[in-house]
Order: C-alpha cells, then structure tokens, then sequence
C-alpha cells in the first residue's frame, strides 16, 4: 500500500529559498498554462515524418521538451506543498511519455526505466485510482509487457499484461463512468498482448480465446458511429485482416475438433465479406477474392467434419481420445518454486546482475 508522503505537509523553508506560497503558484502557472503548451509542441514535432537518413530527428527534439519539463517540475517539488501530488501525477505521465519516445527510438533499456519510474510514481499516488491516472497505469502495464514480450521474456511480460486485465475488469465505477473508452482501448491492447504471450508460452487454447476476444474488441470499437471521421482516416480498421484472421483462428478450433466454432468464425468472415461496407463504412478493394476464399475454408471445414463424423461411427473409442472439444485438462501437481515474473519489482533488466539488486525487494 502506498500513502501520501509526510514531508509534504511537515514541509520547512530553508535559509534563501521561496516561500512555498509563492512556489506553490509557481507551480500551478506552470501545470495549468505552461504545461498544456509543452504537450501541444510535444505531439506537433512528434507527428513529423523525419528524413530516412536521419529518422529519429524531430523525436530527440521532443525528447528533450519532455525532459525540460521533467526537469523543472522536479524542481518544483519540494516546495509544491499541497500541490504535491498533483505535481508528482505529471512528472509520472511525462516518464511514460519518455519511456515511449526512447522506445519508439530503439533505446529499450533506457526506456524500461522510465516505464518503470512512471510505474512507481503512479502507484504511490494517493490517488492513483482517479480515472486519469487509472487508465494511465494501464497504459504502463501494457508498455512493459509489450517491451518484455519483444525480448522473449513472455513470463515477466505475463506478469504486467495480466495485472491491466485484472485492473480493467475490477475498474471503479468513476472511471466507467467518466474514460471508461480509454480503459476499453487500453485493455484492448491487453489482451493482444496476452494472445502472444500466451501462444509463445505453449498455452494455444488461452492464446485462441484472447485472440478471439481482440477481434471482438476490434469489430465494436469500429462500428459504425463510434469514432470520429478524422480518427477513421487517421487510423482505418483493416477489414481485410480482421477477415484473414478469423479463418487462421477457425483453422485451429477445426484441428482441436470444436467445428462449431470453426464454422461460426467462418461465417463471421463471411458477413463481414457482404457487409463490409455497413459495418465498417468503406469497401476495400480485392474483397471477391477474399471472399471466395472464406467459401473455399468453409467447404474444407465441412468435409473435414464429414470424415470425423465418419470416423466416429466407425470407432468412436479412437475418437474419444482424440476429441477434446472444451474440456479442460486436470492440472497436475506442481511444486514449482514461485517465478520471478510473478512478482511486481521496478528493477530493469540491465540492474539484474548489479549488487545492489540483489538487495532489492519486490514492492508487490
């Protein structure tokens, strides 16, 4: 559990140093006006196309806004008084706004500890679960465990994906209430994540079903009269993929022997083949073809489920070991020590092997 700290209200002046009044107006100035023009420079030079020779350009002239800010709400700080926490929220945001720009910049270690600075700074607010700083922590999360699935690391990617599911499907009522579309975005990416991680930890079934649950997330978040034109050409929804990908996930339902659900994301793809212009608003070219082959899938379905219907008949014994349908195999036993990615650390990987990490305990 994390408090407020005690030296923000116990807070002494030193020889010439401001009041903390007039620093306390100081900083508010500067998150209330200051601040909203350093984000809007920040996201103009980001969305800049830099040259091929020189691709990360305008990011490190980003970068070094965001640090600039850093820099100075740290400074602020110790004489924020009541604005302390207020002050320390930004500078946990602006850690994770870092953590991407290095990230997006190929500096992966750099960027994992500011992931987890931000992470830290988050969890020891107060108030941490305001709906801002909620869905900014699931944010976090899914950077980490994206960044840890990337390096292979799926275990300790697990260990970050699955603490933002459990935060989204346990959300306040504030935050369903007021941002409850960017916790669904966020968690949307949650279980993209998970489908991968769970597929490159030799857990199909779960890797099936948030794959599954991704494509869904997909379809509602792009009907029709959910986003705005200019969010739509921004960021068009791939039909086409979205159709490709129901027929690979009906490919391994129809290999595990569940037809019925194979046959139900076939169709799926076929609606959305016919439909796609009413679900989805536009008519890609090259959809026939996709079309026909969804068709094709379908009719390979059908006569694979014709054999085994065969095969049953003829001896059900065999086909009772092999159809596994939804049943859910009995755990075995396992005394396996407890894995280190089960546990919630802010130590980076490049601190592994220091000796001050080894002194280091997990916070949760």
């Amino acid at each position: 559990k994390f408090g407020s700290s005690a030296r923000d209200s116990g807070y002494r002046r030193g020889p010439g140093m401001a009041p903390v009044g007039e620093s306390s107006d100081e900083l508010i100035k500067f998150l209330e006006k200051d601040l909203p023009d350093v984000i809007a420079k920040y996201d103009k030079l980001w969305e800049v196309q830099d040259p091929e020779e020189n691709p990360y350009k305008t990011k490190y002239e980003a970068r070094t806004v965001l640090q600039s800010a850093v820099t100075r709400l740290q400074g602020l700080l110790p004489t924020a008084g009541g604005e302390a926490d207020r002050c320390r929220a930004s500078i946990a945001k602006f850690q994770l706004y870092l953590g991407k720009n290095y990230y997006f910049c190929e500096e992966v270690p750099e960027a994992e500890r500011h992931f987890n600075r931000a992470l830290e700074g988050f969890l020891r607010l107060p108030s941490r679960l305001d709906p801002e700083n909620f869905v900014l922590i699931q944010d976090v999360f899914n950077q980490l465990g994206m960044l840890w699935c990337n390096r292979q690391g799926h275990s300790e990617g697990m260990n970050f994906l699955r603490r933002a599911q459990i935060m989204f499907l346990r959300r306040p009522q504030t935050v369903r209430d007021t941002c409850d579309s960017k916790a669904e975005n966020n968690y949307t990416l949650t279980i993209f994540y998970l489908a991968q991680a769970y597929g490159a930890l030799q857990k199909p079934h779960l890797s099936a079903r948030f794959c599954a649950e991704t494509m869904r997330h997909q379809l509602e978040h792009n009907a029709p009269g959910r986003r705005t034109q200019e969010v739509m050409e921004r960021d068009p929804f791939d039909c086409k993929d979205w159709v490709r990908n129901c027929c690979s996930l009906s490919d391994f339902f129809a290999n595990e022997c569940m037809f019925w659900t194979a046959e139900y994301l076939l169709h799926a793809a076929l609606v959305m083949c016919e439909q796609c212009k009413e679900i989805c608003g536009l008519e890609p070219e090259g959809l026939d073809e996709l079309r026909a082959e969804c068709l094709r899938d379908t009719g390979q379905l059908y006569s694979v489920r014709l054999k085994f219907a065969k095969t049953c008949a003829e001896n059900p014994e065999a086909c009772e070991q092999v159809w596994r349908g939804e049943r859910k195999p009995v755990p075995a036993a396992s005394n396996a020590p407890e894995s280190e990615g089960s546990r919630l650390t802010f130590r980076c990987s490049a601190d592994h092997e220091s000796p001050q990490a080894s002194d280091a305990t997990p916070v949760l």
